[in-house]
């Protein structure tokens, strides 16, 4: 025993023995002391951080490796050795000072940038529980405003607008996947997060110019992941997630429904209105008696549900010193959060390889594919459109409806639809969910072939096919209805049902061919050249056909007997567009910085050949202030650069196709002699053949900032966006001209201005990596400046556009009260003419002060374009977990909502939302609300436009990788479990809807935004 204990003694003290306490100082290569550098003993999660005098003491054993890092600078280790003291000198991150960001036709560094351009590189896998790629974008760029219209999965409306609005036409900017450019936003929401690499947005004049006619919206960069040389990886990438409506609204119970229905008869008819529901009838909606007759459903909670969301990403990379690769599979399935046939499936491939085939030979092929099979009931995403719409339902579906009859079947009517004044039959939500089929299958297939040829040191050519083909079919089938009440006595029948289906064909063919040269001369004028051609080829076509009258509603194909009223159809339509562009730039010493770009484009379909070609040229300049030798002795300042950019962009998407060229409208038939029909065309719109390209002109003045070794960075800058030769139409065409409209014209202008800020500060505190940024927008002016001579505003129900105004600004009523007694009425201007205005109406503003309300008082009641976008981002790694947060803002935007509950029982059937058990009573005379069943009470006006600014916490992730002697021992390279939120938190004073909804009366008719949470693992082998 004795023996032991000595043995034990001396193994300890030799373990003593073997502990080392060594110090040191760690600096960059000038010799200036990192405070919190990190020093990690290799193996272990031991280890301190330098203190602000940039020194450590650290006890480690003999032998070991210690590893030290900090931010900006490339990670190095040491042997501990007999040694006590150490001396570590730190180099500065060659990806730091070398950042690359994507431009058009290429890539600068960063501190090289003369343009707006902002570049955010996705280093790891993205977890993000998002059905489109754009949503990606969401908070990471100013000037970027992005708005997701609708939850439905498959079909979510979402939208991109960059520095506000420039044309009356498409915002959408143009979209470069991988170099192949691409009409719409459907490739880049279809894309799959996994193999994005990183995003490009392209902003100002200098960064614009060189795709010409295609940028006055803005151009969005996407390069997709390759493959590593001499490193073959496996990766899965995989989340599964529940999600749920971000908002429910909240509407009437039963009897508060059935009071307030009497309550607004009574208002309309007098004291002796005949009631929709009798004093029984309350009695039984309060006692639940008759649950068939009288429930008390609340459709929203009913029909609005919990829903699965899953995505799975599988990918191979690898390589070697001449050739990569990178081949993924990914899968994509949503269900909708409606209970209903709702579901979307997406079926992703990519492949991009790489390869320097010969010293002189470049070979770079790159394919992104994807099938998304999109179910649903009839009439698809439609099924929430409209006065039957599953979401308009939630309103026009009185509660006293029961969801089920006792018997199983769909509830339609209430006890009191017999009555005299009857209630009305309701399309059921949760049936209308379910009622009949709609399946759409869209294969998308893009891939893109490059040449590039060495000819001479610093001269290459390059050489490209591209290839976008999008294949969309769509079969939609309605079956046979009957609807029965609670007794089975049938309400409404039709016996037709009918087969719809549709398939279209969409080619769009790019050939691109470039030289590039550069120069250096006494290595300090740096000069690149790139000149360059394409031919754009775009072609769609389409074919749609329709029968009804089969003889049983199992067989929906048209060769089941369908013979009633068959209808045929089809369109089709082309472009040709052809381009000459080039930039060069100059760079005097890292110093003084210069840019041209030029491009010569013409359009074959939507300009005449007077107006073919349209020129747009920019310039930009830079100072890099941080490299003269003033700013040496200043050590705080890591990059200082002033930059200014002017040119000219312009847009061929602001009108229709073959304007200038006249058409004529078919289907004007003549009937001639006893009822016998001629066919016929008419000209009902005259060509313009001098409409030509709208243009944008482009100011940006910006500075980037850089200290403390630019772990402090900004940018800041001040943008403007003026808009001319903008197509508009609505011009007065005399009645003996014949025609309904004219061609459209270029006559429009309108500006954008404002300014941008982002700000990012990268730090360390011990082992514990921060990373805090934000950006905001502020649009000075967003208006339309001019409609050209003769040019009358273009007024809809809801909106206008004006000179001076914003761009579709609200167009209404001032509501400036409720009236409070008869004697305040007739001491009030007369309100539209009507004479039995009563108390509790909306009283509205006399605003040109004649005496009377009517439409000549309508005025700007609110402006749907915001004044302010801001965001905030932040991610934290200790050890082996890291937290990403993500917030995105929206301030000084209005919506006005008359849709889905905010009308006081505008219409026989629909009921409202709770707060309007508040409306004005002679018992309540509410100065904020009106009476229900009033006069006047449901135009247009600013009552109805609410504040819809927020903050959202937009993603939220929290992760945890396995160590590396884990990871190790299971022969793996990474093991990451994660979990995940998106749109969780929402700060906003918008009530019973989500604010990022799109603006319009009914927007709240689509289906509603969801938050979604995930769990989910990133593997690498």
């Amino acid at each position: 025993m004795k023996v032991l204990i000595l043995q034990f003694l001396l193994l300890l003290s030799l373990g003593n023995f073997a502990q080392n306490t060594i110090k040191g100082t760690v600096t960059d290569p000038n010799g200036d002391l990192l405070p919190g550098a990190s020093l990690t003993i290799k193996g272990t999660t031991k280890g301190v951080t330098t203190d602000f005098d940039g020194t450590f003491t650290l006890v480690v054993a003999v032998g070991a490796t210690v590893e030290v890092s900090y931010l900006g600078y490339e990670t190095t280790s040491f042997k501990v050795d007999a040694r006590k003291t150490y001396a570590i000198v730190l180099k500065e991150s060659a990806a730091q000072l070398d950042e690359i960001v994507v431009v058009g036709y290429g890539t600068q560094k960063k501190v090289n940038v003369t343009g707006a351009v902002q570049t955010v590189t996705f280093k790891d896998e993205v977890n993000q529980p998002v059905t489109n790629s754009a949503q990606l974008m969401y908070g990471r760029f100013s000037g970027v405003q992005l708005t997701q219209g609708s939850g439905t999965p498959g079909a979510d409306g979402s939208s991109i607008q960059i520095r506000g609005v420039g044309t009356f036409g498409s915002t959408s900017p143009l979209i470069i996947i991988d170099n192949i450019q691409y009409e719409g936003l459907g490739a880049f929401n279809a894309l799959a997060p996994s193999d994005i690499e990183s995003i490009s947005v392209l902003k100002d004049a200098s960064s614009l110019a060189i795709y010409g006619a295609r940028a006055a919206n803005g151009v969005v960069l996407v390069t997709t992941r390759r493959g590593k040389s001499d490193k073959f990886e496996v990766s899965f990438n995989s989340f599964y997630g529940i999600q749920e409506a971000t908002v429910k609204p909240q509407f009437l119970g039963s009897l508060d429904y059935a009071n307030l229905m009497n309550e607004k008869f009574r208002n309309q008819n007098g004291v002796n209105f005949d009631p929709r529901y009798t004093p029984a009838q309350i009695e039984a909606i309060r006692t639940g008696s008759l649950p068939d007759q009288f429930a008390n459903t609340n459709w929203a909670n009913e029909v609005l549900t919990f829903a699965p969301i899953q995505n799975h990403n599988l990918s191979f990379s690898g390589g070697n010193n001449k050739t990569t690769y990178r081949l993924s599979v990914g899968f994509l399935q949503q269900e909708a959060i409606i209970r209903s046939k709702f579901n979307t499936e997406r079926y992703n491939i990519s492949l991009n390889i790489n390869s320097d085939v010969k010293d002189w030979l470049k070979i770079s092929s790159v394919t992104n594919a994807f099938w998304r099979i999109n179910k649903g009931p009839s009439g698809g995403t439609s099924a929430f459109d409209g006065d039957n719409g599953i979401i308009y339902s939630f309103q026009r579906a009185a509660p006293t409806i029961p969801l089920f009859y006792s018997n199983g079947e769909y509830g339609f009517v209430d006890g009191a639809y017999l009555n005299t004044n009857a209630s009305l039959s309701t399309q059921n939500p949760l049936r209308r969910g379910f009622f009949g089929d709609n399946e759409t299958n869209q294969i998308n297939l893009s891939t893109r072939l490059g040449l590039t040829f060495k000819i001479l040191e610093g001269l290459s050519f390059e050489t490209s096919a591209s290839a976008n083909l999008v294949y969309n079919d769509e079969s939609n089938f309605s079956p046979r209805n009957t609807t029965r009440d609670y007794d089975g006595e049938i309400i409404a029948q039709n016996d037709l049902n009918r087969l719809s289906n549709s398939s279209g064909f969409t080619q769009t063919l790019l050939n691109e061919n470039i030289f590039r040269f550069s120069k250096t001369i006494n290595k300090v004028h740096e000069f690149d050249l790139l000149v360059g051609h394409s031919i754009y080829y775009f072609k769609t076509d389409g074919f749609n056909a329709s029968v009804g009258g089969f003889p049983t509603d199992n067989i929906q194909e048209f060769a089941g007997g369908g013979l009633v009223d068959p209808a045929v159809g089809g369109s089709a339509a082309e472009d040709v567009k052809q381009s000459f562009f080039s930039r060069l730039k100059y760079n005097y010493n890292e110093k003084y910085l210069a840019e041209v770009n030029f491009r010569y484009d013409a359009s074959g379909s939507v300009f005449g050949p007077d107006n073919l070609y349209g020129a747009f040229p920019s310039a930009s300049l830079g100072w890099k202030i941080s490299k003269e030798d003033f700013m040496k002795g200043i050590e705080a300042i890591s990059d200082l650069k002033l930059r200014v950019s002017y040119g000219l962009v312009g847009n061929d998407r602001g009108g229709s196709r073959y304007v200038f060229e006249q058409t004529y409208n078919p289907g004007l038939d003549y009937v001639l002699g006893n009822d016998v029909f001629v066919n016929g065309v008419a000209i009902t719109s005259l060509a313009n053949p001098f409409i030509r390209w709208e243009k944008s002109e482009l100011l940006d003045i910006g500075v980037d900032f850089g200290m403390f070794r630019n772990k402090l960075q900004i940018e800041a800058g001040y943008f403007r966006k003026n808009s001319t030769d903008i197509l508009y139409s609505n011009f007065p065409v005399p009645a003996t001209i014949g025609v309904t409209n004219l061609g459209a014209k270029n006559s429009a202008s309108m500006v954008s201005e404002g300014i941008e800020f982002n700000g990012s500060f990268r730090g360390n505190i011990g082992s514990l990596k921060y990373n805090i940024g934000g950006n905001f927008t502020a649009f000075f002016r967003n208006e339309v400046t001019s409609l050209g001579e003769g040019g009358e505003e273009t007024i809809t129900g809801t909106d206008i556009l004006r000179v001076g105004e914003p761009f579709r600004a609200y167009f209404g009523y001032r509501a400036i009260g409720i009236f409070q007694s008869i004697n305040e009425i007739a001491n009030a201007p007369t309100q539209l003419g009507n004479t039995i205005t009563g108390p509790g109406d909306i009283r509205y503003a006399d605003v040109n002060n004649d005496g009377v309300v009517n439409q000549d008082d309508r005025v700007i009641i609110g402006n749907p374009n915001p004044d302010l976008l801001y965001n905030f981002n932040t991610s934290f790694e200790y050890n082996n977990f890291d937290l990403n947060l993500l917030f995105q803002g929206v301030y000084g935007v209005d919506r006005l909502i008359q849709g889905n509950g905010n009308l006081p029982m505008a219409d026989d059937r629909s009921n409202v939302l709770t707060y309007w058990l508040g409306r004005w009573t002679p018992e309540n005379p509410s100065t904020s609300l009106p009476r229900v069943g009033g006069q006047n009470n449901t135009l247009v006006s600013d009552f109805y436009v609410q504040d819809a600014s927020y903050l959202r916490l937009k993603n939220i992730e929290l992760g945890y990788s396995l160590p590396k002697e884990v990871t190790d021992k299971l022969k793996i390279s990474k093991l990451r479990v994660f979990v995940g939120g998106q749109n969780l938190l929402t700060f906003t004073g918008l009530e019973n809807f989500d604010p990022e909804r799109g603006s319009g009366a009914q927007s709240n008719r689509n289906a509603p935004l969801y938050k979604t949470v995930t769990l989910g693992i990133n593997l690498k082998l």
